[in-house]
Parts: C-alpha cells; sequence; structure tokens
C-alpha cells in the first residue's frame, strides 16, 4: 500500500512540473505576421526552405495570396526585428525592412516581379521573365517553352 501511494505522490508531482514547463514554454513563444513580397509558387518553396530554419522559430505559414509570412517563435531566442532581417536576407522585403539585393539579385526572374500575376499566375513559372509586362505567352505547367526558354514546373504541395 505504501508503494502505491509514493507511486501516486511521484506521479503528481512529475506532472505538475511538466505542466509547469509547459507553461513556461508556452509564455515564451509568441507571433509575428511579415508582409512580404513573395509572388509565387518559387517564393513559397524557398521560404518552405529556410523560415523553419532560422533561430528560434517554432513554426511558420505562408499566404500566398496576401504575401505575408506567420512565425511563431520563442522570444527567448529571436524577436521580430531579427526575423525581419532573417528574411531580408533571402532577398524579400519584410514589412519595412528592404530585401538585401545580393540576394534579390539571385532569386529566379518570377520571384523578382513587382505583383502576383506578373509572375505566372497560380505559382506556376517557367522563368521566361516576360509576364510582367503583358506577354501571354501560354506554356504554364506544360513543357513548352516561351520564347525558346526551358520551362520549369513548380514543386507540387501547398505552402504551410
Amino acid at each position: 500500500m505504501k508503494k502505491i501511494i509514493i507511486l501516486a505522490l511521484v506521479s503528481l508531482i512529475t506532472l505538475g512540473v511538466s505542466a509547469q514547463q509547459n507553461r513556461t514554454a508556452s509564455k515564451n513563444e509568441q507571433t509575428v505576421t511579415i508582409q512580404t513580397n513573395g509572388v509565387c509558387q518559387k517564393c513559397a518553396d524557398r521560404f518552405k526552405e529556410n523560415v523553419p530554419y532560422f533561430k528560434g522559430v517554432k513554426s511558420y505559414s505562408y499566404d500566398m495570396k496576401t504575401a505575408k509570412l506567420t512565425i511563431n517563435y520563442d522570444a527567448k531566442k529571436t524577436n521580430p526585428d531579427q526575423l525581419r532581417q532573417d528574411v531580408s536576407k533571402l532577398g524579400y522585403n519584410a514589412d519595412n525592412v528592404k530585401a538585401d539585393a545580393a540576394a534579390r539579385a539571385k532569386l529566379p526572374a518570377c520571384c523578382r516581379a513587382e505583383k502576383a500575376g506578373g509572375c505566372c499566375s497560380g505559382g506556376q513559372s517557367h522563368g521566361c521573365g516576360n509576364h510582367g509586362n503583358g506577354h501571354g505567352c501560354g506554356n504554364h505547367g506544360a513543357a513548352k517553352s516561351c520564347s525558346g526558354h526551358a520551362t520549369t514546373s513548380p514543386k507540387s504541395g501547398a505552402s504551410k
């Protein structure tokens, strides 16, 4: 009987400590929404490949229609200004922080488009670079070319 009582007490103490740690962890978790200038599926893929690895990031989501990143992060490890700088280093504007010029220059042409739709609509791009000036080649998602340029299909899967 003593063993059962001792085991029950140890279990309750363990549960109490665990619950306290969870409350502390959630206190440190913060959320920030950052307006970017991402425009297509390639931009979403770039965020998917990088944002989860920024220091302190717990999770993120990207809304391609609004170009907004919502990031849940550990406030003890990072802050919104640092996250904006990290996004900037990928080549994208992050709220009032301008994109790093060298990183932006390395982005695919569709990702450097100023507005969604300037890049192939629906997140499909084949890199011809002619869609921002009204050129409608009609070669989206198929293995066709526009003015002789090879096409690339977007990665499958939705952004987080």
